[in-house]
Formats: C-alpha cells, sequence, structure tokens
C-alpha cells in the first residue's frame, strides 16, 4: 500500500524529539513538537500549516521563532495546538519582538489550548501587531483538528506539568487501480491528487464528479478507487511513568502503524525516571506491545547513554517483542 502521507523525526535519538509530517502533492505540513527544527529545509518549513506541542519545555518549542520568522507575509494561518499553557506561551514570543512595521501583513496564529476536556481557542495577528485576541471555548473529545483525509487526537498526560500526546489518523486510504484507470480511457497524473480528495470528501454522499471532462458516479469507483483503512501514526513523549498515563497512552496509540516514543531511561535508572517523569525504554517496549502497534520507534534518549544507545534500543525492543 503506498503511503499517503510520509512522516520522519528529524534529529538523533539524544537532541529534540520533533516529527515532521507531509502528504505527498498536497500544500501543507503538520509538525509536531517544535524544537530544534534546522533539520528542515526552508521551503519544507514553510508548508507547515498546524503544529501540535507536547509541552512548552525548551527543547520542545524553541523552534517556534524559526518557523515564525519563517512564515510571516504567508496568506495561510498557522494553527498551533498545545496543553493549557500554550496560548501564554505563544504570546509571551510573540511579545519579544517589535512589530510596528508589519500591519499589511497577512499573518495569523490561532492557538488551540487543550485542558482534557475543553479547547480555548486565541488569535493573533499581524495586523494589529499580534495582540491576542481571545475567540471561544468548547468541549472537546479530544479530536483537535480534522478534515476529509485526517484527523488528529489528543490526550493529557503529565509530566510534573501538563503534557499532551497525540495520534494522527487517516480516516480511509485510496489506491488507485491505474490498468483499470487506462482501461476507462484515463491517464495518470497530478489530476489523480484532485480526484481522490473529491473522492474522500464525497464518498458518503452519492455526488457525481466530473474529471477530463467525463463524470463518474461513486458507485463507479468500486472498480477503480481500493478504499482499505487508513493509515495511524502515534507520538508520545516527555511521559510521568504511572499507571494513568500508561493506560492512557495504550488507549491512543491502540493499532497504530508506526508508534514514536520516548526512551528515556533504562530500566535500571528507574528511580530517576520517575523522579524526572519519562518513560524507561522498558516501560515504552511494553505500551507498545500492549497497544499492539506494528512498528516502534524510538527517541528523546537521556545524554547519559550517549556511549551506548544500542542498550537503551535492546531494551526496548525486548519489551516490545517479548
Amino acid at each position: 500500500m503506498r503511503q499517503s502521507f510520509i512522516h520522519k523525526l528529524l534529529n538523533s535519538h539524544f537532541a529534540d524529539p520533533c516529527l515532521f509530517v507531509r502528504m505527498p502533492h498536497e500544500k501543507n505540513a503538520i509538525q509536531f513538537d517544535i524544537g530544534d527544527i534546522t533539520a528542515l529545509s526552508p521551503s519544507e518549513r514553510y508548508k507547515i500549516s498546524h503544529v501540535f506541542v507536547t509541552h512548552t519545555h525548551i527543547d520542545h518549542f524553541i523552534g517556534f521563532d524559526i518557523l515564525l520568522r519563517m512564515i510571516l507575509r504567508r496568506d495561510t494561518p498557522l494553527n498551533v495546538y498545545g496543553p493549557p499553557k500554550i496560548t501564554a506561551c505563544v504570546e509571551g514570543k510573540l511579545k519579544g519582538y517589535t512589530w510596528n512595521l508589519i500591519k499589511d501583513y497577512p499573518t495569523v496564529i490561532n492557538v488551540f489550548a487543550f485542558d482534557g476536556k475543553t479547547v480555548s481557542r486565541s488569535a493573533f495577528r499581524a495586523e494589529n501587531g499580534f495582540k491576542k485576541e481571545i475567540l471561544l471555548r468548547s468541549d472537546s473529545d479530544g479530536v483537535l483538528h480534522s478534515n476529509p483525509h485526517f484527523k488528529v487526537k489528543a490526550i493529557k498526560l503529565d509530566h510534573g506539568t501538563p503534557c499532551l500526546a497525540y495520534s494522527f489518523e487517516e480516516e480511509f486510504h485510496i489506491n488507485i487501480d491505474k490498468d483499470l484507470l487506462l482501461k476507462k480511457g484515463l491517464t495518470v497524473g497530478p489530476w489523480l491528487t484532485v480526484f481522490k480528495r473529491h473522492l474522500r470528501e464525497n464518498l458518503a454522499s452519492g455526488h457525481i464528479l466530473t474529471t477530463e471532462g467525463k463524470s463518474y458516479g461513486t458507485e463507479e469507483f468500486s472498480d477503480i478507487a481500493r478504499v482499505t483503512n487508513g493509515q495511524k501514526i502515534s507520538y508520545a513523549t516527555d511521559i510521568s511513568m504511572n499507571m494513568k498515563n500508561i493506560a492512557r497512552l495504550i488507549e491512543l496509540a491502540r493499532d497504530s502503524d508506526v508508534f514514536y516514543c520516548e526512551a528515556h531511561f533504562l530500566d535500571k535508572d528507574k528511580e530517576r525516571a520517575v523522579e524526572r517523569f519519562h518513560l524507561t525504554a522498558k516501560a515504552a517496549g511494553s505500551i507498545a506491545k500492549q497497544a499492539g502497534v506494528k512498528k516502534l520507534v524510538l527517541m528523546h534518549f537521556s545524554p547519559k547513554y550517549m556511549d551506548s544507545p544500542d542498550a537503551v534500543i535492546d531494551e526496548a525492543m525486548a519489551a516490545f517483542n517479548g
């Protein structure tokens, strides 16, 4: 199955955990945590439209300034999601600069603060010097963003401070049977991206789609488009190793195709992990196993294991595969 989205960690096991997600042929991209993002090219940074922050410790948020510099003058809003303090942290970043020459800029930054039950939305607009506008507060089941292509869900966990973990789930996956496509007199090309987008939006409605001068009803898609279960990735880091956190994280990551998870300490340093509100490698592997994930990708190792990263990997994978 060809992937509908491409995802990659930006840094090494010991550097800032940052996950970049993009959809091929789409203009926008998504970023989970925004620490050191210098590994992204300028064009990749410019595509980021949604940022999902776990918490605002410096290694998860310092890259906001780099992204802000990139999106000034951009028409597409930047949407930032995070725990309850995220609005104050964005506001503090913006107050650190002088904005007397940006009234004609179209830049808008929307901020969504999730406390586990409700979402509070604020906006910062270049035209008024990025002064905070409080827009609304609403109940939330944790789904912070959704569109016909995918949804992003969050849960609130504990890291000595509120910390969010996320899942990114494709609603369903579409593969095009190119042989049948050609038999219908259609050619393979960029228009298929638009075709898939229309199909996602109209599959359940019975609408007629027109492509290359020909119209197709949704009943005709069965032999051209193969609809299967979508892909799912989950992302979790900086999590206190208590039973409530672990149980909630297992449910969030359930059946993920890929689970990105911190493995900050070895189990022999479990007491230190508890003191610092982090997971051990063994706990990460156990969570992944109980959640039934297909692939576990480890990140955010403590620098104390700089000379022995394989020990961290081996411990996590033993718990995951055992």
